[in-house]
């Protein structure tokens, strides 16, 4: 038998990788870690295909051999069993032969003499005789030495099949062998590849717990840093907003001033006390501004009283033409000396607590809905009495109201405990409607979609501000903070500019 070649075990890159370079630690991505899993197990199924393949291979051979061994003892058995039947034919024929030539030689001699037919006859038996023991000793010799032959090639058959299946198993046990210590190597290869593998995971769950920690901090700060600009801007809007506002309330105050002076002046007031009804219509519009009730009247007053003072100057409205000018008609001066007691009416009313309005029997003068609410609640102040009410209650007959009903800014005035028991807090009610807005719409609301849903629900007029809107958002994300990453492309800070 020909000496087969030992196979090497195939080298895949990811194994040469690994041996030539195991000290080597880099960060390996997901994608990496598969592929040498893949690697290792294909290398474990190429060694055990490789082993099969191998087993397979020695089963065949040794298969064929034995029945090639087989084949050769079988033919040489019928070659033998052959040449012995041949051998035995020829003995047979030649003793035929010889009987046919003593039996034709008997004949002859017996038609020529017969007397010496007898002698003859007996002779030719005789020589028959021997004849034939020599051809059956002679047959029997050829037997036994066909038989001996045939024997030894049949042990020299078996011998060689002995043999050719001996090596065969040697050689299929020295390959099952190798495929074992390939399937080893594999084995360790695979291990290592593991071992790698888990280090490599364990290296990318510390990488993304420090990018993760890492993006949180970075995060943290920019909020923080976002929070701190929408803050200062929201700041400088308010104030923006609060100075425009004043600065409006103190150049129309101003403007409109000199129009009342005048008035008061045309109607027969004295210049000694004629800027008093300016003084009492100002700070009128003031308080009405800043209470948010009587917004309507006191505005009306102020064109009234500019528009009468101006058409009065010009002979066009409640005056009569006279030798030195105009003078004012009777209901113009009756009017405007009633001004300054309408005006003491309105301001009782503004600024009284809505439970005294209830026990007089007179309505409460209602803010608007929602009015500049948003500003900080001030929970000591105290409801504003008229003066000759406040010295008139001892201290332990004045109402005391509870903090949580409140208004901010002094503007909505303490209620029945029965209406407050009927309904929740309007702050708390705003920040439920706005909080519903994130579902309806899908998104982070814009601050128009906060004033249209307010103004729908009664629970703030159309005109409240952005800046205000934007407070009552920030409110709602920071008790749900998980509404903030809804809609995150519509993130954007609501400022005045």
């Amino acid at each position: 038998m020909a000496s087969r070649r030992k196979p090497q075990p195939r080298r895949t890159p990811a194994a040469a990788t690994t041996e030539s370079k195991p000290a080597a630690k880099k960060p390996v991505t997901p994608v990496q870690t598969q592929a040498a899993e893949a690697a290792a197990e294909a290398l474990i199924a190429d060694a055990r295909n490789k082993a099969d393949e191998i087993h397979t291979k020695a089963r065949d051979e040794h298969a064929r051999l034995t029945a090639e061994a087989e084949e050769a003892g079988e033919n040489l058995r019928r070659t033998v069993a052959a040449e012995v039947d041949r051998l035995l034919d020829d003995a047979r024929r030649e003793a035929s032969s010889i009987r046919s030539d003593a039996e034709a030689e008997s004949g002859e001699l017996q038609a020529q003499a017969e007397l010496a037919a007898q002698r003859t006859e007996k002779a030719a038996q005789s020589r028959a005789d021997l004849l034939h023991e020599a051809a059956v000793a002679d047959a029997d010799k050829l037997a036994t030495d066909a038989r001996e032959r045939a024997d030894r090639i049949g042990s020299l058959a078996a011998e060689e099949a002995e043999r050719v299946v001996n090596a065969a198993k040697q050689e299929s046990e020295q390959l099952l062998d190798e495929a074992r210590t390939a399937a080893d190597k594999g084995r360790a290869i695979v291990d290592k590849a593991n071992a790698d593998a888990g280090h490599i995971v364990e290296e990318a769950k510390g990488l993304r717990a420090r990018t993760l920690a890492s993006a949180d901090r970075e995060a943290k700060s920019i909020r923080e840093a976002a929070r701190a600009e929408t803050e200062k801007k929201e700041k400088r809007d308010d104030a923006l907003d609060t100075w425009s506002a004043r600065a409006v309330i103190v150049g129309a105050v101003g403007l409109t001033a000199s129009g009342e002076y005048e008035l008061a002046r045309m109607v027969g007031f004295d210049a000694r006390v004629a800027w008093l009804l300016p003084l009492v219509i100002d700070v009128y519009v003031v308080q009405a501004f800043r209470r948010h009730r009587d917004i309507l009247q006191a505005i009306s007053l102020t064109i009234a009283a500019n528009v009468v003072f101006h058409l009065a100057d010009k002979g066009l409205f409640g005056v009569e033409k006279v030798k030195a000018g105009h003078e004012p008609q009777w209901w113009l001066i009756a009017l405007v000396a009633s001004v300054a007691s309408l005006i003491l009416w309105r301001m009782h009313l503004i600024t009284r607590p809505q439970a005294t309005a209830a026990v007089v029997g007179e309505a409460p003068v209602e803010p608007p809905v929602g009015a500049r609410d948003e500003r900080v609640e001030r929970p000591k102040e105290a409801p504003n009495k008229a003066p000759g009410e406040r010295a008139q209650q001892r201290p332990s007959e004045r109402p005391k109201t509870p903090k949580s009903e409140r208004p901010p800014e002094r503007r909505e005035r303490a209620q029945p405990k029965a209406k407050k028991s009927a309904q929740k807090p309007l702050g708390e009610r705003r920040h439920e409607r706005v909080e519903a807005l994130y579902a309806e719409l899908g998104k982070r609301p814009e601050w128009t979609d906060i004033r249209d849903a307010l103004a729908a629900e009664k629970l703030a007029d159309k005109s409240i501000s952005r800046s205000s809107c934007q407070r009552i958002r920030d409110a709602v994300e920071a008790d749900k903070p998980h509404l903030v990453a809804t809609g995150s492309a519509n993130v954007r800070p609501i400022t005045g500019s």
